[in-house]
């Protein structure tokens, strides 16, 4: 097909890394496309390329220059290998057949189903869905489904080429445009109702596809490119949204949704991965096998079944009796399966748990659509939430309005936490502390200035001048505080560990442990007043690096799907910033800003970070190379080998 011709112009391809496609367009000549591959990434660099356009003729021969912008994004940090461990005795030999493992995991199905708008499972990290482009310890977003691609000069768009001939599971046939256009439009729930699968979307973090594509749904070109509309660029794109270790969104087949319908595809699921599920039994088991002629990776492994067993001392005893060859097990018990012969896996992921003080809505227009914004959260003056469209409400002290007297509190409320004794009573000190959301302690551009010490005294003193002095029962106010626990330990100990922590300076604690399900409507819906323990979001894992975009979770961008809960203007401008700045130490220096706002503010107080461990028999598994952990605590099931 001839390509379009365009009036003359200077075009700058942005990209993160791999292939860049270098387009110069003149108004008497064919578009030509030159392919660069860029092997190494220097921040802030400004490469001029040199392109020769000549129209076979008289004697017409035209130059033009293609600025490609270069950004530089860090590859996330692959964990050391573990240091062998000496165990009081050897692994009990494995049960399993030859060629098979059975995974004991806390609950199989809960309210996943097989497409993206029911919060596809199994997702990426199991194997079984494929997405555009995949995370390895060389290359953050590697082509996997897609080979290529080519972005506009102002960012806003991407045309991605697909890979040809991939096929889906179960003679479906090939994987096409349309099948990527529609799976991912499902994942976002601002178009999943009218290009996706007619579903409300409920996919995961569905706000940060919102912040991303806003309405824009992908468009199909052809049989093998999609078009992607962003509603701002964010050079995370393919690594966090469309890659094998972010959110969990991937590519089913639309043919197999449409031929059999919701109700079989809320059991069933259709993808390209090195596994297929094969069976999935909601609440007991999910069975999953290997493709032995995948165009990928044949994997070792024939077939694993997920077995689910909530609870860990039974996890523990199916793996002690050789019943069970991987379990997830929470930190405390890591050491103890060690000696007894077990090998410990992770791939580096750490969640930072931040204690989110929901409520806090202090954007009064949407960032993108300009739509005025419902706010029902300051309908009573709770003292954790700060209103800036009604500062003084008439119960500040002298001096102080409501805004302020909102950020004493929670400023003190973060003083009151002895998080040293967090990390050793809830993950038996095996995590690490943490100050701010987003931020790793760890990482060398961390500074000191935004630690928060443990200061109860202070934190009295705190509370006094923010209007809130003990009355005769040596009480203040009481605050309710939700830590779920299904699936997730360390939310629920941090909120009971909190909790009396609050209690020894005068707030009363009401903590809540009921399934997350409950509580995510009033997130999606911005009515929570609740404060909470969680631990997701761009940033919120320890090993992301310091200059990747993040707090689109904590802006209204996130409007129409999951968020912490709060949103801040600044949350909105830094993202915003972060995403479009090309070069590497001007996002650094853009996220320090944020950081400051958000020591000042402390709408949201960082505890700890806890890793997520897989214990493997080595009796069964010889090896597991995953590749570096982004978001999901484990990956790439095809790369075990068996012994």
């Amino acid at each position: 097909m001839k390509p379009k011709l365009l009036s003359w112009s200077v075009m700058a391809v942005i990209a993160i890394g791999g292939v860049f496609a270098l387009v110069a367009c003149s108004s008497d000549t064919e578009t030509v496309v030159q392919t660069v591959i860029v092997e190494k990434q220097v921040p802030g660099e400004t490469i001029i390329e040199t392109v020769i356009v000549t129209e076979k003729g008289d004697t017409i021969i035209q130059t033009v220059v293609v600025e490609k912008i270069v950004i530089q994004t860090a590859v996330p940090g692959q964990p050391a290998t573990p240091t062998p461990f000496p165990a009081a005795q050897p692994a009990p030999q494995s049960k399993q057949a030859a060629g098979e493992i059975i995974w004991a995991i806390r609950g199989v199905g809960g309210a996943g189903g097989g497409y993206n708008a029911r919060a596809i499972s199994p997702g990426p990290s199991l194997g079984v869905v494929e997405t555009l482009f995949k995370t390895t310890s060389a290359d953050a977003a590697a082509p996997q489904l897609a080979t290529s691609w080519t972005m506009t000069s102002n960012g806003l768009s991407v045309t991605v080429d697909l890979r040809r001939g991939v096929q889906f599971h179960q003679g479906y046939g090939e994987m096409k445009a349309v099948d990527v256009a529609w799976s991912y439009n499902d994942a976002n729930p601002a178009t999943s109702v009218e290009f996706g699968s007619g579903d409300p979307s409920i996919t995961d973090s569905g706000g940060s596809w919102g912040a991303l594509l806003g309405s824009n749904p992908l468009e199909v070109i052809d049989d093998y490119t999609v078009k992607i509309t962003f509603t701002a660029f964010n050079p995370l794109w393919n690594i966090w949204f469309f890659g094998s270790d972010g959110l969990s969104a991937g590519v089913v087949s639309k043919k197999a949704f449409d031929e059999n319908g919701k109700e079989w595809n809320v059991n069933h699921m259709v993808a390209t991965g090195p596994f297929e599920l094969l069976s999935n039994v909601r609440g007991d088991r999910m069975i999953l096998g290997g493709i032995a002629d995948h165009w990928r990776k044949v994997p070792d492994v024939k077939k694993i079944t997920l077995l689910s067993i909530p609870d860990e001392t039974v996890r523990q005893a199916v793996m002690l009796s050789g019943e069970a060859d991987v379990a997830e097990m929470s930190l405390g018990v890591i050491p103890s399966l060690r000696r007894a012969g077990f090998t410990a896996l992770t791939n580096g992921n750490e969640l930072i748990h931040t204690i989110w003080f929901t409520g806090n809505l202090w954007e009064a227009q949407h960032p993108t659509s300009g739509e005025p914004l419902t706010i029902g959260t300051t309908v009573h003056d709770l003292p954790w939430i700060g209103d800036p469209f009604k500062p003084d409400d008439g119960n500040n002290p002298p001096g102080i309005d409501d805004m302020e007297q909102a950020r004493l509190v929670r400023t003190a409320l973060s003083m009151a936490i002895e998080r040293e004794l967090l990390n050793d009573k809830v993950v038996g000190g095996l995590g690490t502390v943490q100050y701010l959301p987003f931020f790793d302690v760890n990482a060398p551009e961390w500074n000191s200035k935004w630690e928060i010490p443990y200061d109860p005294a202070k934190a009295n003193q705190l509370l006094d001048q923010a209007g809130f002095p003990k009355n005769s029962d040596g009480e203040r106010f009481s605050i309710p505080l939700f830590g779920f626990e299904y699936a997730r330990p360390v939310p629920a100990g941090i909120a009971d560990g909190v909790a009396g922590m609050w209690e020894d300076i005068g707030v009363s604690v009401d903590v809540f442990h009921y399934n997350y399900a409950v509580f995510r409507p009033s997130i999606v819906g911005r009515t929570a007043v609740i404060p909470w323990v969680e631990f997701d979001g761009t940033g919120s894992r320890t090993n992301h690096p310091w200059d990747w975009p993040r707090g689109e979770q904590a802006s209204a961008l996130s409007r129409g799907g999951k968020s912490h809960a709060v949103e801040a203007p600044e949350a909105t401008a830094n993202y915003q910033a972060v995403s479009k700045e090309t070069d590497r130490d001007k996002r650094i220096a853009l996220n320090n800003d944020f950081a400051d706002f958000l020591f000042h503010e402390q709408i949201g107080i960082a505890t700890i970070a806890a890793g997520k461990f897989l214990v493997v028999n080595p009796n069964k598994i010889a090896s597991w190379d995953m590749e570096p952990g982004i978001r999901q605590p484990f990956n790439t099931p095809e790369n075990i080998v068996l012994k």
